[in-house]
């Protein structure tokens, strides 16, 4: 497993609040602001430098929202030989159609230092439509990625395609020390449609993709990804943009009961998760194979 080229994309989210003791049928764990902005390390040389206090969450928004736009007025893409190309409007390429024009939007919330919420915009650009099953923040899904800064430095990607590839969306909300994907990431994924192809694993281990899956380009606000964190190559307070080539989606079923992991969770408009718990145990339903469900 290629740990280094996960690192980038993962943080852990922070453990269960306390339920009161009347609240008998379930708990509600919305993704608060500690749980994005822990990150989780292999790597000494890569260990995360919060800064304290962070900015107020509304500010950094809004700059946030600048920065994208501009990229997104200022830039368009190609794509060929399935892979996108990201480049400046300007010279010969001053009558390209910018990235704005082509973008569409999903508006997610975050919590602030006060725990109330505030709507962020993701913005996406639709590559490829897939051939197959439309993804969601629950699922397994195989995937090639590449992430970057707006600058254009890249920070991350995927390198070739084994079983590290693999990526748990939903992940382990009980286990302060899961691995499990920043929440841009997880709903960018959830906008795409993997291919109707399947994955052949040849006779000497290698394996070979479909190209027909979902591609798209996704622009995401700090708050979505690592807000006050910085890591070596990510600034505190950094927009990213990932590009997404969606292979397969498994709709995963963590407890293995037989039910969806989909099918036991909560997800407002906006992306607040619930995560309810028919026992009022230590473990959310859709990691307890419960018998009161």
């Amino acid at each position: 497993m290629k740990v280094y080229r996960k690192n980038n994309i993962i943080s852990y989210l922070a453990p269960l609040k306390k339920q009161k003791k009347y609240m008998l049928r379930k708990i509600t764990l919305s993704i608060s602001l500690l749980a994005i902005l822990s990150i989780i390390s292999c790597k000494k040389e890569e260990e995360s430098k919060p800064i304290t206090p962070p900015r107020d969450v509304t500010e950094v928004r809004d700059e946030n929202d600048a920065a994208i736009t501009n990229y997104l007025k200022t830039h368009f893409h190609t794509f060929k030989n399935n892979e996108v190309v990201l480049d400046t409007i300007a010279g010969a390429n001053a009558n390209q159609t910018s990235l704005m024009d082509l973008v569409k939007t999903i508006e997610i919330d975050a919590y602030d230092a006060n725990n109330k919420k505030v709507r962020h915009k993701l913005y996406y650009l639709p590559v490829q439509e897939g051939t197959g099953m439309k993804s969601s923040i629950a699922d397994s899904v195989y995937i090639a990625y590449r992430g970057q800064l707006l600058k254009g430095i890249e920070f991350d990607r995927s390198v070739g395609y084994t079983q590290s590839n693999w990526f748990d969306l939903l992940g382990d909300v009980t286990n302060p020390n899961a691995i499990n994907v920043i929440r841009g990431f997880r709903h960018s994924i959830a906008e795409l449609k993997d291919s109707a192809s399947e994955i052949t694993v040849n006779v000497d281990g290698t394996i070979q993709t479909p190209t027909d899956g979902g591609v798209g380009v996704f622009f995401m606000p700090s708050r979505l990804a690592y807000f006050n964190t910085s890591k070596q190559s990510i600034p505190a307070y950094s927009p990213l943009m990932f590009t997404i080539h969606l292979i397969k989606t498994k709709r995963a079923d963590h407890d293995r009961d037989g039910k969806p992991s989909l099918e036991e969770i909560q997800v407002d408009d906006y992306g607040i998760i619930t995560y309810t718990n028919c026992d009022n145990d230590s473990h959310p339903d859709y990691l307890d194979a419960d018998t009161c469900k």
